[in-house]
């Protein structure tokens, strides 16, 4: 197929983190038509995937019991004029699982139940000034704190104030300089690794000395680190928690949890659109949730911590400073990541070209599902040991390795 049969679609993709400039483009695959377990089928052939979808796929493509439950729901209609009497069954489940919250309210994505949740604070505090870190969605109130803000109104941007991750002083200093204007701290409670305990308290303690509302945004760990989410990992509780991916292995479903105190308040917002209750996506929800018992996340847990531990040794073995990297993770996520920020570009194209080159999809971080088999792992960890390999080579040099053929950052600089 020529360029201009991608070009129907700006960027060639609906997902920033999905397109080609993601991967290098001589050997990566273009398309899937279809996958099953975690192997991709392209047009290039076959290929081991680690992302899984972004991360939602925590059991597997194609998952056949979960295709039969959709059917079965499917055939008893979808889009009713009215509620359904199932999504409050589902409701009711999601509440007993998490073990948290006394309301629900489903959608289709992270960016719908995490804007949701904004809006809600705002709501109910009165307040228009957020706090938040990580990575929470395409919306106005987020993204415009980034450098991809184009189209969004600084005025707007300047409402948000964004903190490294998890450090306690810059969250000190940002509930300090907008006294009283602070709605709510909105997280990833974990990002790329284990929880910081004392910044999940002290960000609590502090949103209910400045009456504001803390929310979890759990679209990444809910249903991937343990089966209560961060929640019950870390045992600190937000007052709203707002979980995707993972939820619906999938299909697209998400749910904003909360306190009815504070969720009642969507009697009066309006947080309301015509697919917000899709019987499909609360069907995948309704079937994952029994699937994933605790049985389920100890396997991923365990999974995880033997994946880790086997890349660790083999990465120790890197002898050029200038191109080591690191590697972190909580349960269901591993992440590597290039020491050297100056060449963090040129490493990743790197390691992402010779994974390709053996039919593995790999965007720096392992999106651990209960498909991946020891078969799968261990052809990985054969390819990472031969990228160290010619890393320790004394003539190697990753800038002339990788010229022609890098790969794009999603957070960069706008045109």
């Amino acid at each position: 197929m020529n360029k201009s049969f991608f070009n129907v679609i700006p960027d060639q993709s609906h997902t920033f983190s999905k397109a080609y400039h993601q991967y290098p483009r001589e050997f990566a695959p273009r398309y899937v038509t279809n996958a099953d377990g975690c192997v991709l089928n392209t047009e290039i052939g076959l290929f081991t995937d680690w992302s899984m979808g972004l991360g939602p796929v925590i059991k597997g493509y194609n998952f056949k019991e979960l295709n039969e439950h959709l059917s079965l729901i499917m055939s008893q209609g979808i889009a009713y004029s009215l509620p359904s009497e199932y999504e409050f069954h589902v409701a009711h489940k999601l509440i007993e699982v998490l073990g948290f919250g006394e309301q629900v309210r489903f959608a289709k994505n992270g960016s719908d139940v995490t804007s949701a949740a904004i809006r809600l604070a705002r709501y109910k505090t009165g307040k228009e000034k957020i706090i938040c870190n990580g990575y929470h969605g395409w919306q106005d109130w987020y993204i415009g704190t980034t450098t991809r803000n184009g189209g969004v109104p600084k005025s707007v941007s300047n409402l948000s104030t964004k903190i490294d991750g998890f450090s306690i002083d810059q969250l000190e200093k940002a509930f300090q300089k907008n006294i009283d204007e602070i709605a709510c701290l909105i997280i990833e409670p974990m990002i790329n690794t284990e929880p910081n305990l004392p910044f999940l308290k002290k960000a609590k303690e502090l949103c209910k000395a400045h009456n504001a509302v803390l929310i979890y945004d759990e679209c990444w760990t809910g249903f991937r680190c343990h089966r209560q989410g961060a929640i019950g990992y870390t045992g600190v509780e937000p007052d709203l928690s707002c979980y995707a991916k993972a939820l619906g292995n999938g299909v697209p479903v998400s749910a904003l949890v909360g306190k009815s105190s504070i969720m009642s308040g969507l009697e009066e917002v309006f947080f309301s659109f015509t697919h917000s209750s899709d019987p499909i996506g609360i069907a995948a929800a309704d079937f994952m949730l029994d699937y994933m018992d605790n049985s389920f996340f100890e396997s991923i847990q365990s999974k995880t911590t033997r994946h880790k531990n086997r890349i660790n040794e083999i990465i120790a073995n890197i002898k050029n400073d200038s191109l080591k990297l690191q590697c972190s993770s909580y349960p269901g996520k591993i992440v590597l990541i290039a020491e050297n920020v100056d060449l963090s570009i040129e490493i990743k194209s790197y390691i992402q070209r010779e994974f390709l080159k053996n039919k593995i999809l790999f965007n720096m971080y392992f999106a651990i599902c209960e498909d991946h088999t020891e078969k799968h792992f261990n052809k990985f960890l054969t390819v990472l040991e031969g990228i160290v390999e010619e890393f320790n080579k004394k003539n190697f040099n990753i800038v002339k390795e990788t010229s022609g053929d890098l790969v794009s950052p999603v957070f960069r600089v706008q045109k």
